[in-house]
C-alpha cells in the first residue's frame, strides 16, 4: 500500500475506496494471509483484468486494452528506474543471466511464430502464478509483452476508415 501511496503522491488511507471499488469490480482480490499474525492485505489481480476487453470479432475495446497495457508499462517504469537508483554500481548477474534480465526486441513475426510466442508466455504465465502461489525466493518483477507494431501512418488510415472517411481533424 505505501508502495501504491508513494507512485500516487496520495496518502495510503485515501486509497482504500479506490482499492476497494477495483475489488467490487473484480479487477482486484484480497487475500489476507494467515501467518503475518497482523491484519494486512494483499491485492492480486483478479478475473476481470485477466480476461481479455477485446471483442476478438470486431476488435472493439483495443483502445482499453492498449491503455492498460500503456498503464502496466508506466509501472514497470517506475519500478525499474526505482531498482536503478539502488542497483547503481551492483552487477544484474553473470553471463546468460545478465542478458535474459532484460530484453526488448522489434521484429517480425508470421502467424505460426506469433501462435509460438504465444506458446512460450502462456508458459512463462504457468511458471509466475506458481512462484505468487509459492511466495519463496525473492520477490521479482517480471513484464511479458508483445503485440503487432502499428505505424503512426497506420494507425492514421485504420482511424480514417473507422471515422468513414471524415477528415483528420488533427487529434
Amino acid at each position: 500500500m505505501h508502495e501504491l501511496a508513494e507512485l500516487s503522491g496520495r496518502t495510503a488511507q485515501s486509497l482504500y475506496p479506490h482499492l476497494d471499488a477495483l475489488v467490487d469490480a473484480d479487477f482486484l482480490v484480497v487475500r489476507e494471509p494467515a501467518e503475518t499474525g497482523r491484519r494486512s492485505r494483499i491485492y492480486v489481480c483478479g478475473q476481470a483484468s485477466m480476461v481479455s476487453p477485446v471483442d476478438a470479432s470486431s476488435g472493439r475495446g483495443n483502445r482499453d486494452s492498449a491503455e492498460l497495457a500503456a498503464l502496466m508499462l508506466h509501472d514497470a517504469c517506475a519500478r525499474l528506474r526505482r531498482f536503478g537508483s539502488i542497483a547503481e554500481g551492483v552487477p544484474v548477474g553473470e553471463g546468460a543471466e545478465r542478458t535474459v534480465a532484460m530484453h526488448s526486441e522489434l521484429t517480425w513475426l508470421d502467424d505460426a511464430r506469433r501462435r509460438r510466442v504465444n506458446e512460450l508466455m502462456q508458459q512463462l504465465m504457468t511458471v509466475v502464478m506458481e512462484g505468487r502461489s509459492a511466495r519463496v525466493g525473492r520477490r521479482t518483477n517480471v513484464l511479458l509483452y508483445h503485440f503487432p507494431d502499428v505505424t503512426l501512418r497506420e494507425a492514421r488510415l485504420e482511424r480514417d476508415g473507422a471515422n468513414n472517411g471524415a477528415p483528420d481533424n488533427g487529434e
